[in-house]
């Protein structure tokens, strides 16, 4: 999903008022998508320009025939008011003609709108909205006479949207007090061999917004194992960091945030990294459609980090530490589903509102004290017990889980592997002397959860 902006408006000497579009980071037409070069035309050209008292609306691109634009500027003219069946001359490079075809009442969106559609001399069609400007047409700038393939017909996903759309702050990151999100952390792609992994859970605690910007305050923890793997350095373990606080703050004018440096970036637009040779850059989103988890966001929105020699490019993704990625979701309103760090992470489970998703097993252990982990996790009853008691999971059991019974000595008395999935689970007392006793769920990569029990 390709997006744009009108970035400025003027008028000019001649009284023609002028709408600039965005300007990009673009690869050349027939390439494999890289190297990107900095461009002054979007996907429509770089401007819009209308002359007032008439229906003439130009489109104009700067010359840039390394990127595959004509080698001087070129406008396309449009005049969606005149007669039907009217003709004109619509550009000059390439020599084309335009014929307003058909005007008609339709809708757009839910609302009934007025549609022209101008087909031009080389077989290509345009359509317009009265209400929503240009609906569909081709990438006009590789635009040929006849006798070619034709270029690739965009279409408006959407009605525009003032200010931000779906990359306002309040839309990516729509949390509310308490609510929380826990990242699965993982090696970076290019480790050669993986040596830790480990979870990390961050919660909102406080939430301020004004006319101009939002403000979230956050506290995190993670845990990470360190294995024994073959080239592993580090003691084996699992070790809590401590606990943090950390602010995130963004403009609901521009969409911006410190902390976030990607978020406001358009498709292909870009922003300099202070200090280093990386430019960031947006992707659009994409229109996957994933179904079947909670966790996959339909419409991800990516952005890349870039680097390149001197001002003008060309500019190619990072490798290894410098392979800077983040993915937002659009829909699910929990910030990032994907970033990279020191370590990949992927979005494993949410809490917001009344809307939860993944597996809370995983991140038990963080930001909370034993007991209040363990009281969120399961519920065990009878409590006191005499032959049995059960443990109810709030939350579907997770691979290689064991639950286990240990006297107040802690001398195990029994134990079981818990099935994936599974949600309760029976501990037998009959034979147990009276007392109390702890039942300890054990989880990979996660402290045990233990519960006591009086056994009458």
């Amino acid at each position: 999903m390709h997006t744009l902006r009108v970035d400025s408006a003027y008028a000019t000497a001649d009284g023609d008022s002028v709408y600039t579009f965005n300007r990009l980071l673009r690869a050349a037409p027939g390439g494999a998508g890289y190297p990107l070069f900095r461009s002054r035309n979007n996907l429509l050209g770089a401007r819009l320009r209308w002359r007032p008292g008439t229906s003439d609306y130009y489109l104009e691109a700067n010359a840039e025939p390394a990127l595959g634009s004509p080698a001087a500027p070129v406008a396309l003219l449009l005049r969606p008011r005149v007669a039907l069946g009217s003709t004109w001359a619509a550009s000059t490079a390439p020599a084309l003609t335009a014929t307003l075809t058909s005007r008609t009442l339709g809708t757009v969106g839910n609302a009934p709108d007025s549609l022209a559609t101008i087909t031009l001399s080389n077989g290509q069609l345009l359509l317009l909205s009265k209400r929503n400007g240009l609906l569909q047409g081709p990438q006009w700038l590789t635009l040929s006479a006849s006798g070619t393939t034709p270029p690739p017909t965009w279409q408006q996903y959407g009605p525009a949207t003032n200010p931000l759309g779906p990359y306002d702050p309040r839309t990516l990151f729509a949390f509310g007090v308490g609510d929380e999100v826990g990242y699965q952390l993982t090696a970076p792609w290019f480790a050669t061999v993986s040596c830790q992994h480990g979870y990390q859970l961050r919660r909102i605690i406080a939430r301020q917004e004004t006319t101009d910007s939002l403000i979230l305050t956050y506290r995190e923890q993670d845990v990470v194992t360190t294995t024994n793997a073959p080239n592993c350095s580090g003691t084996p373990g699992t070790a809590f960091s401590a606990i943090r606080t950390g602010r995130w703050a963004f403009s609901l004018r521009t969409g911006a945030s410190p902390q976030w440096p990607f978020m406001g970036l358009l498709a292909g637009e870009y922003r300099k990294v202070p200090g280093i040779t990386a430019w960031l850059t947006g992707r659009g989103y994409d229109l996957e459609l994933r179904t079947g988890s909670c966790l996959l966001e339909a419409e991800p929105m990516s952005f890349w980090g870039v680097y390149g020699a001197g001002s003008t490019g060309p500019y190619l993704p990072g490798i290894d530490y410098l392979a800077l990625n983040q993915t937002f979701t659009t829909t699910l309103g929990v910030g990032p589903e994907y970033f990279t760090d020191y370590y990949e992470n992927t979005l494993a489970y949410y809490r917001r509102g009344n809307v939860s998703c993944g597996q809370p097993l995983y991140f038990a252990g963080l930001l909370a004290t034993h007991a209040a982990r363990a009281a969120t996790a399961a519920t065990l009853a009878p409590n006191p017990a005499t032959e049995a008691a059960t443990l109810t999971l709030a939350a579907p059991a997770p691979p290689q889980a064991v639950l286990a019974l240990t006297d107040a000595l802690g001398r195990q008395m029994w134990h079981t592997p818990v099935a994936t999935g599974q949600l309760k689970v029976t501990i037998p007392l009959a034979g147990t002397p009276a007392g109390l006793y702890l039942v300890q769920l054990l989880v990979p990569a996660a402290p045990p959860l233990t519960w006591k029990l009086v056994r009458q």
